[in-house]
């Protein structure tokens, strides 16, 4: 019997990390520099006030190249729930968050080791006056290993998980001005996938 195992390998630990047969797309728990997304407290300005619907213009294509579009938006959502940013009713959000498909670049289809990057633009508003609170396009890349086809996946995966969590970190700090202008963490891992 053949299966696909997916691994994610924490650079400063010398065994893998096993994340069953696909990579999470909400990246919560991983290691992350400078530092990874933590939950915010109920005194932060954000705390369950963030309403998101759809990535817009993702494109149909990804379910063969990544996760069904339903699970790529399911990520993000699980982000921002995981952060306590997500309005639990509609009706108690302050802001909306929109988010727009760029790009998604393996540099490889068929190498045993790739690296893919993920780039999308986020756009933070207010829902009484539709002022821009939060602009930023995150590019962020990841490292894979594996077999074929399954480690372009695999690396695609772990590309978009790690937007997911720079966009969490970023609208943290933009809530107190702090935000860098390079929202972009960059993974202390690397995902590892094999064919056994």
């Amino acid at each position: 019997m053949r299966y696909i195992a997916i691994a994610l390998l924490v650079l400063a630990a010398p065994t893998p990390v096993s994340a069953g047969t696909n990579i999470p797309l909400s990246a919560f728990g991983l290691p992350f520099a400078p530092e990874g997304p933590k939950p915010i407290s109920p005194e932060h300005p954000l705390f369950h006030r963030i309403a998101f619907e759809q990535i817009e213009n993702l494109p149909g294509s990804t379910r063969f190249s990544v996760a069904r579009p339903t699970t790529i938006n399911n990520g993000l959502r699980d982000t921002l729930k995981h952060m306590n940013m997500l309005a639990e009713d509609q009706a108690d959000a302050k802001a909306r968050l929109i988010v727009t498909w760029v790009s998604i670049e393996p540099s490889s289809l068929f190498l045993a080791r790739d690296t893919a990057s993920a780039t999308l633009a986020y756009q933070l508003v207010r829902m009484d006056n539709g002022a821009t609170i939060f602009q930023r396009t995150i590019k962020t890349t990841i490292e894979a290993s594996g077999s074929h086809l399954d480690t372009s996946m695999g690396a695609r995966r772990g590309a978009i998980a790690a937007n997911f969590a720079s966009v969490a970190a970023c609208l943290d700090k933009a809530a107190f001005g702090t935000d860098p202008a390079d929202c972009a963490l960059r993974p202390l891992f690397k995902v590892r996938v094999d064919r056994r």
